[in-house]
């Protein structure tokens, strides 16, 4: 079991502002670092990062934590996995944790860990048959046709999988693999008749999938020719055959190529984004290696978002057809809720990534990846260029725009695009192209809600506007409400925060006092919590603190989400901790000395009118001497 001691090791080696520099970009401010938030699309920076306290915190989403929950929340790890890397990062060396997982976590893990051995044992054999069977010829002429080198087929791991029913069954069966883990993972199917499974892919070019740690978790195939002597029955094979969703494998969440493109899509800033495989490996082959596709599907939100943590902008490079640029209309909305400025190649009318690749070299996509448009910019001229002088195709056009045009949130830049719109179309009516780009809106948002609800029926992942699920961080409409924060006296706030930033400049008369100066609980055990910890360490640790509070009964409240972003942003210096100290402790006296006031009259309206003069004359003599006490403190001030 790992002790809190080697946790706080980990924690204390690994420089928080370096770690999330990585996938933020940090500008100093103050004692902090500023930037745009990873967790979710915003325009002005609200991620604030403590050095000091190694801690970080979002006054967007409310995301925060300290190293470990940074890379939790981002890669969708556990603890127990983000332990071991941060070590390994910070050279720490870690016994072994498992005792510290508990019986479903370890079980959920070990499963995973099995199925990841399944379909990593697939993919080395599918290496191998292209390699070794004679029907793989026919894949490596596909891979030849298509001027794929060995360099790129090696990067991707492309395979074979062979002509026959059951020689991937028959592998895994023979490395001591379970088939029924095999069928979750994808790769065969129960027989309908009789027992045993056959392969899912058979006779295909495979195309492994691997997730954001380079884990391969599933599998595209593409449909061959037949091999020589072979006839068709029955209808053609599809395309493309893909792994079905599972326990490893979800398409909407995952993008073709993203682990062998992260270095790139980092050091560049920019991702390409393509429609297919085989376009994925052209446009690498050609000298841009930062690209990426969806996994044979539209390209989704939670995509986008993935795209967020490495890059700033995208290119999109889809078909140069009516079905690329409508392809093209759908990502524009989610790269801005993502976040991410969108740029548009127009490949000629019939051309594809990799068809234009082979014609006209890795050097003229490069310029026309440079010289790339804005998105709105690119749809706008091709929607007026592909309906041409036909009125009707050119107000389904202006009205296809609508959604894209309601994704801009500025109001001058979207008044912008209206005009550039009708200076498209050639429509001198400003009011009458708005009417049309409205109308498109309310259409779109008419078919949105049956979409929503199917795909809530069929368990898919929530659209742009749906809140997020368990996992991540909480949405912004799970801030703390300004009339709930203000049941906490904001003086007491800030001495708390003040003894946050500068612990040393309290002296044990000061602290001895405030205590019983703290009207509201949930502050008292944050400084309480906060001075045990500088009694022993001279400071204050965001992360133990957290964890104290919580056991003296201080959750999920307007006071721990205050602390939680008061501890990533540093407000006192010393001198400033002083001033404050010297203002703010005479007047929380002098806020207790009137609470005490008044409780006092209360209790002697009530002893007068039980006839007890006695004990109302007791009062009345306290109550006097809290007014001596409050005047004396009035003429000190």
């Amino acid at each position: 079991m790992i002790g809190d001691d080697k946790v706080a090791e980990i924690r204390e080696r690994t420089d928080i502002v370096q770690l999330i520099g990585e996938y933020v970009v940090l500008k100093r401010a103050g004692a902090s670092f500023k930037g745009l938030c990873p967790f979710h699309s915003e325009k002005t920076p609200s991620f604030h990062v403590n050095p000091q306290r190694q801690f970080f915190h979002c006054f967007g989403c409310q995301a925060s934590g300290d190293v470990f929950k940074f890379v939790m929340l981002l890669e969708g790890k556990t603890f127990p996995e983000v332990l071991r890397q941060l070590a390994n990062r910070a050279g720490v060396e870690l016994p072994e944790i498992e005792a510290r997982e508990n019986d479903a976590v370890r079980r959920e893990k070990q499963k995973r860990e099995r199925l990841t051995a399944i379909t990593e044992s697939a993919a080395g054999f599918y290496l191998r048959m292209l390699a070794e069977h004679p029907h793989a010829s026919i894949a490596r002429a596909e891979l030849d046709k298509r001027a794929m080198s060995p360099e790129t087929v090696a990067t991707y791991r492309l395979g074979y999988a062979p002509h026959g029913w059951d020689l991937l069954a028959k592998h895994l069966g023979s490395r001591g693999f379970s088939l029924a883990e095999a069928e979750e993972a994808g790769l065969v199917v129960p027989r309908k008749q009789g027992d045993g499974h056959y392969d899912r892919f058979r006779h295909r070019l495979m195309f492994p999938i691997a997730d954001t740690h380079g884990k391969i978790v599933a599998f595209s195939g593409r449909a061959l020719e037949l091999p020589p002597g072979e006839k068709l029955t029955g209808d053609p094979p599809a395309k493309y055959v893909n792994s079905p969703e599972g326990p490893l494998y979800k398409k909407s969440d995952l993008l073709f190529g993203l682990h062998e493109a992260r270095v790139e899509l980092r050091r560049e800033g920019v991702a390409i984004l393509c429609e297919g495989n085989f376009d994925v490996l052209a446009v690498h082959q050609a000298g841009l290696k930062h690209v990426v596709a969806p996994l044979g599907t539209a390209f989704t939100l939670a995509q986008a978002k993935l795209l967020k943590r490495y890059v700033s902008r995208v290119v999109v490079l889809f078909d140069g057809d009516n079905a690329g640029r409508k392809a093209t209309r759908a990502a524009a909305p989610l790269l801005r809720e993502a976040g991410l400025l969108g740029t548009v190649v127009g490949l000629p009318a019939g051309e594809d990534p990799d068809s234009f690749c082979r014609k006209r070299g890795g050097e003229s996509l490069k310029q026309l990846v440079a010289s790339a448009p804005s998105m709105l910019d690119y749809l706008i001229d091709a929607g007026a260029t592909e309906a041409g002088s036909d009125p009707a195709a050119r107000a389904n056009a202006i009205e296809a725009l609508g959604p894209v045009l309601a994704s801009v949130e500025s109001p001058v830049e979207a008044r912008l695009y209206v005009e550039r719109v009708a200076q498209a179309f050639q429509i001198s009516d400003l009011e009458a192209v708005r009417q049309q780009l409205r109308r498109g809106v309310r259409v779109a948002r008419g078919q949105e809600r049956p979409r929503r609800e199917a795909e809530a029926r069929a368990g898919a992942p929530p659209g742009p506007s749906e809140p997020r699920g368990g996992g991540g961080p909480p949405p912004p409409a799970n801030r703390i409400p300004p009339s709930d924060l203000q049941q906490i006296p904001g003086v007491e706030r800030d001495l708390v925060g003040c003894f946050l930033d500068q612990p040393q400049v309290f002296d044990a008369a000061v602290t001895e006092k405030i205590p019983e100066l703290l009207t509201s609980r949930e502050m008292e055990a944050i400084f309480g919590a906060a001075l045990r910890q500088a009694s022993v360490h001279g400071t204050v640790d965001a992360s133990s603190l957290l964890v104290e509070i919580e056991k003296d009964g201080v959750g999920a409240g307007p006071a721990r989400r205050w602390l939680e972003e008061r501890l990533a942003v540093q407000t006192f210096d010393a001198a400033s901790a002083q001033t404050f100290l010297e203002t703010a402790i005479p007047l929380l006296r002098k806020q207790q000395i009137e609470r005490e006031q008044r409780e006092l009259m209360r209790r002697i309206q009530e002893a007068l009118r039980e006839g007890n003069q006695e004990l109302a004359a007791e009062l009345m003599t306290l109550r006097d001497a809290l007014f001596r006490a409050g005047g004396a403190l009035q003429r000190r001030r």
